[in-house]
C-alpha cells in the first residue's frame, strides 16, 4: 500500500468493497499488475457510504491506490438503470398488447400460432393428448343486424369470457378472426373433450338469459394423436380438421359439436 497513506485502507471502505477487495481485487492485481476503474464503497465519518472508482496497482511488492468518489457517476448509473428497467417494462407490456385481441382480450391469431409452436414443441418432448376446437358463433351477421353492432361486441366479449374461464393455463384461447375462436385444451382426453364441448354449450345456454336474442355455437374438434407429431404441416392440418368438423356441425343445424373423423 502507498507509503503516504496514514491510514488503513480497510477502516475507509465498505465490508463488502474490502470482501470484494480479497475476492477479486487482489487477485487481479497479482495476475495482471493492476486493476482500472474499480466501483468501491467508501465510509464517510457520518458513516454513509460514498461511492467511489479506485485505479490500483502493483509496483514491486507495494500496491498503490488511486481512489476519487463518483457520487455524480453513481447517480448517473443509477439513473441508466432505471431507464433500462423502464424500457425493459415497457417493452413488456408493448409485446404483450400485439399479442392480444382488444376487444375480447384473448390471444390473437398470430400470437395463438407462437403459443401453438411452443406446445407442438412440448408435446414432442413429452406426449399428451391434445384437442383443436373451432368455435364459431351461430347467425352472427343476423345478430348484429338485429340488434346492432355494440351488441355484436358484446356477445363476443361474453364468450371470450366463458372460454377464459372455463380453460387452464396451459391451454390456449384466441380470437381466431371475426366470431371464430379456437381453444387448443392440452393433456386433454376425447372425453374430457366432449365433456368439456359439452360444458360449453350449456354455459351459451345459460348466457341466453342474461342478453337479448339467442346466442348458440358451432364447434369441430380434431383430437392430435402422437402418430401426428412427424407431420411437417402437423399445426394447419389439425386446424383444417377442425374446420370440417365445424363446418359438419353448421350443416347439421348448428348449436352442436361434431368431432373430425379421419375415415
Amino acid at each position: 500500500m502507498n507509503e503516504a497513506l496514514k491510514f488503513n485502507l480497510f477502516d475507509i471502505i465498505s465490508k463488502a468493497s474490502s470482501i470484494f477487495f480479497e475476492s477479486y481485487i487482489r487477485p487481479t492485481v497479482i495476475s495482471l499488475g493492476e486493476c482500472q476503474e474499480v466501483q468501491l464503497s467508501l465510509i464517510a465519518k457520518a458513516g454513509e457510504k460514498v461511492p467511489a472508482v479506485a485505479n490500483i496497482k502493483l509496483v514491486g511488492s507495494s500496491i498503490y491506490w488511486s481512489i476519487y468518489t463518483a457520487v455524480a457517476r453513481d447517480k448517473l448509473y443509477q439513473e441508466l438503470l432505471l431507464v433500462r428497467d423502464q424500457l425493459e417494462e415497457e417493452t413488456q407490456k408493448l409485446t404483450k398488447l400485439t399479442r392480444i385481441d382488444p376487444l375480447t382480450r384473448l390471444r390473437n391469431r398470430r400470437a395463438a400460432f407462437d403459443d401453438l409452436n411452443d406446445l407442438i414443441e412440448r408435446l414432442k418432448r413429452q406426449f399428451v393428448p391434445a384437442s383443436f376446437i373451432m368455435i364459431d358463433i351461430d347467425w352472427f351477421k343476423k345478430l348484429n343486424d338485429k340488434f346492432g353492432h355494440q351488441y355484436g361486441d358484446d356477445v363476443l366479449v361474453k364468450v371470450a369470457a366463458i372460454l377464459q374461464s372455463s380453460t387452464k393455463v396451459r391451454d390456449i384461447s384466441a380470437r381466431w378472426g371475426g366470431e371464430e375462436f379456437l381453444v387448443v385444451l392440452y393433456d386433454s382426453s376425447i372425453e374430457e373433450t366432449r365433456a368439456f364441448c359439452k360444458r360449453l354449450h350449456i354455459e351459451m345456454s345459460l348466457l341466453n338469459a342474461s342478453i337479448e336474442g339467442e346466442v348458440s355455437v358451432s364447434v369441430g374438434v380434431s383430437a392430435l394423436k402422437s402418430d401426428n407429431l412427424v407431420c411437417i404441416e402437423l399445426i394447419e392440418n389439425c386446424l383444417k380438421e377442425a374446420d370440417v368438423a365445424l363446418y359438419e356441425a353448421k350443416s347439421n343445424g348448428r348449436n352442436r359439436t361434431e368431432y373430425f373423423e379421419s375415415s
